[in-house]
Order: C-alpha cells, then sequence, then structure tokens
C-alpha cells in the first residue's frame, strides 16, 4: 500500500474547498442525465481571474463517453451548477466550465482564519476522530557527533510532526537512539586497546570518533580484531561489568553533546527510547518467533525470517553467537508502541538506503500479528555535496554544529550586505532565525525523495523560494499592518471590496491552504507547503508592488488591509509547521 493510502485510510476527511467544489459539479453532472466516475472530476484554479476562480475539463470526458459536443455536455451540467458560493459560471473554450465564487465567502474565509487558524484548519478538515501517531525520526548512533547527514530525518521528520499534529493528530515521537549494536564493540575493543579515560573526559565526543576511525584504518590492516571487537560487543550483552561500565558512559558522554543541538534547532521529543531500552524486551519476540515458526534456522545456527519476496535476502533476528542485531530490537520497538500507546499510524523517517530492511521489518512484524497500524517508512534522498559523499568510518564528516555557525554567520553577512537597519543585538537575532531557518528550508522546500544538494547562496538569497525571501514577505506585511495603526484583532470583520486581479489571485491561494496541508499530511511532503508557501508570497509580491495599499479611500483601505492580514496569517502558520521562526521586522 502507498504511503497516501495508509494515511488516508485512518479517517477522510471533510469539506475540504476542493472537495465542496468537486461535489456540486458532480451533482450537477447527474442532474443533468450524466454519469462519470468521482475520481475522474478535477477541478482546478483558473491561470487568469477573468477567466473565473476555478474550473473544470469534465465535459470534454463526459463528450466522449456520451459522444456528443462538448460544448453541449457543458452547458446541460452548467445549467445544475446551483451552490451558495458561487457567483456565476461560464463556458469557455471547447468545454471548460468556469466558475466564480462570491466575494462574501472569500471575506468569511479570511474572518475565520484571522479569528484562529488552528480552529479553522481542523473545523475545515475535520478528522473523523482523534487519532494517535507515533513517529520515529533522528535517532543518530551515539558516541559519534551529529553530522550534516542527520539533519534529513531530523529536519523532515519535524516537520511531519508539526502537520499532524496541526490537522488534530496525537503525535507521539520517539528518537530511537543508536546506542547498541557491535560498533559498542568496536569502540570498547579501542578504549581498552588504546584509550584512556580521563583523556577522553576532557572531550569525549572528538576523541571517541578518533578511536573509532582508528579502529577501522587498524581492521584494514588486521581484520581479526573486527572479531575482538564482536566478542567485546558478546560480553556487553551477556551482562559483562566492565563492558556494561563503558557503554553507560559512552551514552552519557553522548547526551551531552545531542540535548544543545536539538535545543539550538527548536526541536523537542516526548521519548529516546534507545535500542538499549529494548534489550528486555527481546527475549520475548524472540520467544514468540520460534513458537510461531516465523523464526526458522538460517546458517550456522542463525536465525532468521524468510522473505515473502523471493528477490529479498532472509531477515536475520539473532546471529549464530546467539547475539541479538538491529531488527530484533525494531521488533521489539514496534511490540511496545503497540501495548503501551495502541497507534492508529506508526512512522519511521529513514533513508532510503533501509528500504529492504523496512521491507523485511514490517514483514516480519505482520507475520508476528504485532499491530493493525498502518507502518509507514517514510524515505528521503541522501545530502549532497560538491566533494561527494560523507563517511563517519573515514573521519570527514561535516559536523551539525559547524554547519549551523556558518548558517548564522553567512545570514549576518547578508543582513549587512542588505544594509537593513537593526541594532547588533536585533542583527544577532535575526541572523540565528535566517540561518537556522534557512537550512530547514532547503531541505524541506524540495522533494524528499529526491537527493538534496546543500547550496548556500540559494538558502540565503532575498529571492526565489527561500527562507529569507519568505521571512520578508511576512515582515513587509506586518509592517504595512503596523503603518495601517489599525488593531489587528479589528481587522477581521472588515468587508472585501473592489477585488481586482492582483487580489483575487491571492484569495484564491488562500482557499487552497487546507488542501495543500492535507496534501502534504497524505503523502508525508513538507515541500508541498513550502512550494504553496512561495506562491502565496509571490502572489502577495505583486499586489504590494501594483497597488496602493495604504493610500486609498476607508473601504478600499480595510479590504485590502484584511487581504495583508491573513496573508501574514498564512504565512507564519505554514513556517512554524516547517519549524521556523519568524522575525518581527526586516
Amino acid at each position: 500500500m502507498s504511503e497516501v493510502g495508509q494515511s488516508r485510510k485512518l479517517g477522510e476527511m471533510k469539506n475540504l474547498f476542493l472537495q465542496n467544489i468537486k461535489e456540486i459539479i458532480e451533482k450537477a453532472i447527474i442532474e443533468a442525465g450524466f454519469e462519470i466516475k468521482s475520481i475522474d472530476i478535477h477541478i482546478e484554479k483558473t491561470k487568469n481571474p477573468e477567466h473565473g476562480h476555478f474550473a473544470t475539463n469534465t465535459a470534454l470526458l463526459i463528450a466522449g463517453k456520451y459522444g456528443i459536443k462538448p460544448r453541449d455536455a457543458a452547458e446541460k451540467i452548467e445549467k445544475y451548477i446551483k451552490a451558495d458560493v458561487i457567483e456565476k459560471t461560464a463556458i469557455a473554450g471547447p468545454g471548460f466550465i468556469n466558475m466564480w465564487l462570491k466575494t462574501e465567502y472569500y471575506s468569511n474565509i479570511c474572518k475565520d482564519m484571522l479569528d484562529d487558524i488552528d480552529s479553522y484548519l481542523k473545523g475545515v478538515i475535520q478528522l473523523e476522530e482523534k487519532q494517535t501517531m507515533m513517529l520515529d525520526y533522528s535517532s543518530p548512533n551515539v558516541a559519534k557527533p551529529l553530522g550534516v547527514h542527520h539533519l534529513l530525518s531530523t529536519i523532515i521528520g519535524d516537520g511531519i510532526k508539526h502537520i499532524y499534529k496541526k490537522v488534530g493528530y496525537n503525535v507521539i515521537s520517539d528518537n530511537y537512539l543508536g546506542d547498541m549494536g557491535t560498533q559498542f564493540g568496536k569502540l570498547i575493543f579501542a578504549i581498552k586497546k588504546w584509550g584512556d579515560e580521563k583523556e577522553i573526559a576532557k572531550d569525549p565526543i572528538n576523541t571517541l570518533l578518533n578511536l573509532y576511525v582508528l579502529f577501522h584504518n587498524e581492521a584494514e590492516k588486521d581484520s581479526s580484531i573486527e572479531d575482538e571487537a564482536r566478542g567485546e560487543f558478546k560480553k556487553f550483552e551477556d551482562g559483562d561489568e566492565i563492558n556494561r561500565k563503558w557503554w553507560r558512559k559512552i551514552v552519557d558522554w553522548s547526551l551531552l553533546e545531542l540535548k544543545p543541538l536539538y535545543e539550538r534547532l527548536d526541536i523537542e521529543f516526548d521519548y529516546m527510547h534507545g535500542e538499549s531500552f529494548y534489550e528486555d524486551k527481546m527475549g520475548e519476540i524472540l520467544k514468540k518467533g520460534r513458537e510461531d515458526k516465523v523464526f526458522v534456522d538460517g546458517n550456522n545456527g542463525a536465525w532468521i525470517v524468510m522473505p515473502n519476496d523471493p528477490n529479498d535476502s532472509p531477515a536475520i533476528v539473532r546471529k549464530s553467537d546467539g547475539s541479538t542485531i538491529y531488527l530484533t530490537r525494531d521488533l521489539a520497538q514496534t511490540k511496545y508502541w503497540e501495548d503501551t500507546f495502541k497507534p492508529d499510524l506508526m512512522v519511521w523517517v529513514v533513508d532510503v538506503a533501509q528500504s529492504l530492511h523496512f521491507r523485511q521489518r514490517f514483514d516480519a512484524s505482520k507475520k508476528l500479528n504485532q499491530t493493525s497500524a498502518p507502518m509507514v517508512h517514510v524515505n528521503f534522498g541522501r545530502m549532497q555535496f560538491k566533494d561527494g559523499a560523507m563517511s563517519t568510518r573515514k573521519g570527514n564528516m561535516v559536523r551539525l554544529d559547524d554547519l549551523l555557525d556558518e548558517a548564522e554567520k553567512r545570514a549576518h553577512n547578508t543582513i549587512d550586505d542588505k544594509g537593513i537597519d537593526l541594532s547588533e543585538h536585533e542583527k544577532k537575532e535575526l541572523s540565528r532565525i535566517m540561518g537556522i531557518g534557512s537550512v530547514k528550508y532547503n531541505i524541506l522546500s524540495q522533494n524528499r525523495t529526491t537527493n538534496i544538494t546543500f547550496d548556500w547562496d540559494r538558502m540565503l538569497s532575498f529571492e526565489g523560494n527561500s527562507a529569507p525571501y519568505l521571512m520578508y514577505t511576512f515582515a513587509r506585511a506586518k509592517s504595512i499592518i503596523r503603518k495601517s495603526e489599525v488593531n489587528l484583532g479589528s481587522i477581521e470583520s472588515f468587508k472585501l471590496v473592489d477585488l481586482g486581479d492582483c487580489e483575487m489571485e491571492i484569495l484564491t491561494d488562500v482557499l487552497m491552504y487546507p488542501d495543500v496541508l492535507v496534501r502534504a499530511m497524505e503523502e508525508f511532503k513538507p515541500n508541498h507547503i513550502a512550494n504553496y508557501l512561495y506562491h502565496l508570497a509571490q502572489s502577495f509580491n505583486t499586489f504590494y508592488n501594483a497597488e496602493q495599499i495604504l493610500k486609498t479611500e476607508d473601504k478600499l483601505l480595510k479590504s485590502r488591509l484584511k487581504i495583508v492580514a491573513t496573508v501574514m496569517t498564512i504565512i507564519e502558520d505554514g513556517l512554524s509547521l516547517l519549524g521556523l521562526e519568524v522575525p518581527e521586522k526586516m
């Protein structure tokens, strides 16, 4: 089942704008004596407001089915299009039906958004019932510094969390730290052979990374130490006190570095259940798997799960030496989630390289009857740099804290280059908001299924699809409201009047916000929101440059202030879904 399908089955969304218009058209088609599948009815925003606000080509499909002229089909359907929200209709071209909506309808939508955008969105989307979603993202391995490559799961996962919360889900986030596994055998071996506890304590993460790299360098010369490292991990699993002590120190040292970085990114988790949390929960999984004959004997006494797809390899759940593996702990996680939270949806945000692993994991979970909840692997491509792929083992990765420092520094330089009139304190705060926000937006504005190239110039540009462009648009809108000296709370009651093409372009965009939000949710793709915000900002800036806003007569001033305030509200709300702050001024 597709990601969209797995999400959609949890509860149908009601009263979305496009769905409402679609139902109006479908009713008219039936009353005109035609039949068509609902899925074949398409509604689009028109490119030119002079030709209507929205249009459908359904008459062309019906004409082909019934062997009549498209305009004749369109004329028959048009007679039955009746709805309070529609001002008028017209037939264009070979048989398109164009629709204009009533100004009062746009005015009411803006009022509702300005009153309480959270309540408006939940009221429009109307999730059938409260759903619980378990969400696993970030999940770095401890004992290593966070690198740029950790950003993708961390930022994409956090965006998905905000989106699902917005539509009414109870989202429980769980950072599945890699705090078990053979890498600890390698580190413990390296510490015992080459390490010094006092030296490690002075700079734990860098020292541990150096020891990890040293281990691999030495293993290339003498492969036997790989076996010794596996032995150290087996001793750890068997409860060896010395190895347990070193493992605890490694984990504690790592958490000291992780927490400040998450705070800097403004990312919080409900739980940080590492692999070790499931150590005492694996025995039950292994016992059930054997009893149910899901776990069968493999080579040299290993336990495996045979795949459904003959092209996939068997999945190992217990190695030949009796030690567990990543998959064993994964299955324990699924059972714990089911028993503890009884979720309606389980989601893991992990890169595309783990696709086989997740197929094996989901297959094993189903064979064990662990949960009836849909399980979704939200995959993403790799972060691309000009100097090629990064590798922790070789020690040439770009550290996340260094990248965030560089982002804030470059943002500060951009602010100086633009000559933005701010105090030094304000510049520092704007540099933080703009720098961190640009890093996040660079990731979330792109389709997660593609590789993402890091481009400093594009990220920090005040033009194009970038965080600074959207932040500047928000600041511009806020400045207009501030200069008007009109109380923001009173603007929602203003009426829309004398709407020109620029205003209609904005207002038709405004209507689409809930539809875009649901699409981003269903597809687990925050880039739909980013692209929508960019288009809305473009429409607003065209309006700003073409029309007087503050120097107009009272009724028109109020109308335009209502549009400005609505755009400002949506941009702030949309950026918050992407985990971005907005500056007070720029």
